[in-house]
This record gives C-alpha cells, sequence and structure tokens, in this order.
C-alpha cells in the first residue's frame, strides 16, 4: 500500500508546523501534496515521495522543524493573504446584496483614475510646448502615479497578478532544486 502526501499532515503539525500540515491535510492535500511534498522533499534531502518525507521527519523532528520553518512561514502569510481577499470579497457582496451606493465606488474610482491618466497623456504628449517646465516635470510625475493606479484598478477588474506572480515564483523556487 503506498502512501499518500495526506498523511504526513499530522505529523508536520505535530512538530509545529501546523500551516504546512494544513496544505496536506486540507480538501486540496491529494492535489497539491506532490507539487509542495517536492519542495518539503528537497528542504530535507530525501526523495519526493510521501514515504521519505514521512521517515526524515520521524527520524528527527527537530531538523525537519528547523528546515522547513521558512516554508511554514510562506505558508502562514499565504493564508493571511487569501483571507485578506476572502474579507474583501465578502465585503463587496455585502454591499451588492444590501443595494448599497457604495457598491459603486470600485467603478467610479476606476472612471476617476482612467479620466485623470487619459487627461494626463493629452497634457504631456500633445501640448508639452505650451507648458512650463517645472509644471511639466509634475505631470510627468503624476502621470507615473496615475500609471500606477490604473495598472492597481485593472487589476482589480481582472483579477490579482500579484498573487499570481508570488504563486508563480513559490513554485518556481521548489521546482528546480528537485530536477537538479
Amino acid at each position: 500500500m503506498t502512501m499518500e502526501w495526506q498523511s504526513i499532515a499530522g505529523q508536520l503539525a505535530q512538530i509545529g508546523l501546523p500551516a504546512l500540515g494544513s496544505l496536506f491535510g486540507g480538501p486540496l492535500g491529494g492535489t497539491i501534496g506532490g507539487l509542495v511534498g517536492k519542495g518539503v522533499a528537497a528542504a530535507l534531502g530525501v526523495e519526493p515521495t510521501p514515504q521519505a518525507v514521512a521517515t526524515a521527519i520521524a527520524a528527527d523532528p527537530g531538523a525537519a522543524q528547523i528546515k522547513l520553518a521558512q516554508i511554514e512561514a510562506e505558508t502562514k502569510g499565504r493564508e493571511a493573504e487569501l483571507a485578506d481577499i476572502a474579507n474583501a470579497r465578502a465585503m463587496q457582496l455585502g454591499l451588492v446584496q444590501t443595494h448599497s451606493w457604495v457598491q459603486n465606488m470600485p467603478a467610479i474610482v476606476t472612471l476617476l483614475i482612467f479620466t485623470a491618466w487619459i487627461t494626463l497623456t493629452i497634457a504631456l504628449y500633445f501640448v508639452q510646448a505650451e507648458i512650463p517646465e517645472r509644471v511639466y516635470q509634475l505631470l510627468s510625475q503624476a502621470y507615473g502615479a496615475a500609471n500606477l493606479a490604473l495598472g492597481t484598478a485593472i487589476a482589480f477588474w481582472l483579477g490579482s497578478s500579484r498573487s499570481s506572480q508570488i504563486k508563480d515564483n513559490q513554485i518556481t523556487a521548489l521546482l528546480p532544486t528537485t530536477r537538479r
């Protein structure tokens, strides 16, 4: 009988790594266990199998805890980020359900940011010869801020690329160590 990745969740929790253990023991434990398990195995210096990881943890729980502390910290940070996103979604859903006028604020703010961005673009690129140098410098700085704000607004409507980038970085950090 082969061991599943979910079976090491309890061991991780027992050595003081509950957030990491919840990745394996949670509803997606079987699905993501293989991917996260490879990173855990690499950190412990063993083959990327549940049996090898379980054996390494049982052989020296203290060393395993130290070696896996960074993964545990990253897991806790990710949990906090996901909770924050869930709270924001719940708040927006509550505003929609109560028909609050505040539910329209993200759209209004996005429209204002886009209007400012268009206005600054026109001023900087089409009217620049008529603008004094100091005013042009200030408008250039405002344009940079408007670009950043517009990117943030787009991320709000299309989904956060920041969390996707963090996830991609974590996966990339885990995978190369198992390919060597």
